[in-house]
C-alpha cells in the first residue's frame, strides 16, 4: 500500500481536481516545519512568509522532478534551505546568532569572540554548514537549531537514529574545526 505522502505526490502530478487538494494536504503537513527554518535563518516575520510562499511554487513547478529517493519533507527542506539562503543573501540581513560553548571554543591566548561583530559570526557558521555535505548539513541543522529528537529527524529523513546520531558527531566535529581556524586565524 502506498503512504499517504506518495498518494499525494500522484494525485499533483496526475492534475485534474484531486490536485490542489492533495498539494494543500502537503503544505499543511510540512509548511510549519519549512517555515520554522526559513525563519530560523531569515530572522525576518514578513520576509520568512514569502520565501515559503517561493518554497511551495517551487515544489508546485519542480514535483515531477521528484525522484522520491528520499523522504518529501527531506527534498522539501533543502528547497526551503536553500532559497532562504539566496534570500539572506539579496537581501543582506545577517542577524546575530548565540553560539553554543560546546560547538565553538576559542582557544585562550587566542582571539576572542569580542572582536567579532553577529553578522561576522553568523558568517562564519554559515560557511562552516556550506562546507558540510548535503546530509549531514540537513541532520545539524534539524538537530542543532531546530532540536529535533533523533526519532523524528529519522521519520523525516528515513535514515537509522544510529546513523543520523554518528552525521550529526561528525558534522559538530567538522563545523567546530571549521570555526576554529576561522577564529583562531
Amino acid at each position: 500500500m502506498k503512504s499517504e505522502e506518495e498518494l499525494w505526490i500522484r494525485q499533483v502530478l496526475l492534475g485534474g481536481p484531486d490536485a490542489e487538494n492533495a498539494f494543500k494536504a502537503i503544505s499543511v503537513r510540512y509548511g510549519p516545519k519549512l517555515y520554522s527554518q526559513i525563519f530560523r535563518i531569515i530572522q525576518n516575520e514578513a520576509i520568512a512568509k514569502d520565501v515559503l510562499q517561493n518554497v511551495f511554487i517551487k515544489v508546485w513547478k519542480n514535483l515531477s522532478r521528484f525522484k522520491q529517493e528520499s523522504n518529501l519533507y527531506t527534498w522539501m527542506y533543502r528547497i526551503a534551505r536553500n532559497e532562504s539562503l539566496t534570500t539572506l543573501a539579496h537581501e543582506n540581513k545577517r542577524k546575530h546568532l548565540s553560539i553554543d560553548s560546546s560547538i565553538i571554543r576559542v582557544i585562550p591566548g587566542h582571539v576572542s569572540l569580542d572582536t567579532f561583530e553577529g553578522e561576522q559570526i553568523y558568517q562564519f557558521i554559515r560557511d562552516a554548514i556550506e562546507t558540510l555535505p548535503e546530509k549531514q548539513a540537513i541532520v545539524f541543522e534539524l538537530k542543532y537549531f531546530e532540536n529535533q529528537k533523533y526519532s523524528e529527524i529519522a521519520k523525516l529523513t528515513g535514515t537509522s537514529e544510529g546513523a543520523l546520531k554518528a552525521s550529526y558527531h561528525i558534522a559538530k566535529e567538522k563545523i567546530t574545526a571549521f570555526l576554529k581556524t576561522k577564529l583562531n586565524h
